[in-house]
């Protein structure tokens, strides 16, 4: 059996992606269809293991279902292959909670310590905002409480603002400030 090479230079690090808003229509419609087409197309790390965060209470079976839903109903490139589907989502999980509770992140960084162990990951972390602007400084600060926005093994930690960003110029700017609090650029 010959195995597709991967078709970038150098493999992408493990890492985990935690959508924040994961249970919502952005992440169903656009986001995890998108990144399951990336994985059709071999351009993820080996080992990607992807969080969702979002205040309605779900099982990890009954989150990968719905992004199962979502990539059959709006990938590109059709409903999704039973084995690349297997394949893609054995490394999802979901955790719970409210964006302004301390505990959401506790449980968390619990969860990504253990990802890190089981998967490599090495710390490396990319935190994507997909939830209403409103929520954008309430995560970030959250994020920056929990130091979350340090990676405790020496990775990197990067953080995605789904737009818009900010309602105006002046909000846009206290958002680039907040932002720049708890993450370098």
């Amino acid at each position: 059996m010959t195995q597709t090479p991967n078709p970038l230079p150098h493999a992408p690090a493990p890492c985990a992606l935690v959508i924040f808003g994961a249970s919502g229509d952005l992440t169903k419609r656009k986001l995890l269809p998108a990144i399951y087409n990336l994985s059709l197309l071999r351009l993820l790390p080996e080992c990607l293991s992807i969080v969702g965060l979002a205040r309605r209470p779900l099982s990890n079976a009954e989150f990968r279902n719905q992004m199962l839903e979502g990539i059959n109903t709006f990938s590109r490139k059709g409903p999704a292959d039973a084995a690349a589907w297997a394949n893609f989502s054995r490394r999802f999980e979901y955790c719970q909670g409210n964006f302004d509770d301390p505990n959401a992140y506790q449980r968390l960084s619990a969860l990504l310590a253990r990802l890190d162990r089981e998967c490599s990951t090495g710390g490396n972390r990319l935190f994507y905002l997909a939830t209403a602007p409103a929520a954008f400084p309430v995560i970030l600060e959250q994020l920056k409480k929990s130091r979350l926005n340090h990676s405790p093994a020496g990775g990197w930690v990067r953080i995605v603002i789904e737009k818009p960003f900010g309602r105006d110029l002046g909000s846009a700017q206290e958002l680039n400030r907040i932002a720049h609090t708890v993450f370098s650029e």
